[in-house]
């Protein structure tokens, strides 16, 4: 197994437990509701790291870098653990 493929397998595997413990979290908080919170990159590193994007002139860039920071974290661990599956696949000796 490639470290592309691990660090793949891992980013999905992360990716679910994000989705059973916000599932979790979200029937206790309320008493058997699922109230869903959505995280994004911007809840967990906080939105003083990112006021670079603001500074991008504004465009197609832009656009895709606030898409991507903005997007729920889960989401983007399962992209970038396909991705990786994908990368390792392809980088791999047959």
């Amino acid at each position: 197994m490639s470290k592309l493929t691990f660090a793949g397998l891992a980013s999905l595997f992360i990716g679910v437990l994000l989705i059973a413990f916000q599932t979790i979290g979200g029937l206790v908080s309320s008493g058997g509701d699922l109230v869903w919170k959505n995280l994004t990159l911007l809840d967990v590193i906080g939105k003083t790291h990112f006021s670079w994007i603001d500074g991008m002139s504004e465009g197609t860039i832009q656009n895709i870098v606030q898409y991507i920071v903005t997007m729920q974290l889960y989401l983007l661990l399962f992209c970038v653990g396909i991705l990786f599956l994908i990368l390792g696949r392809l980088t791999s000796k047959l």
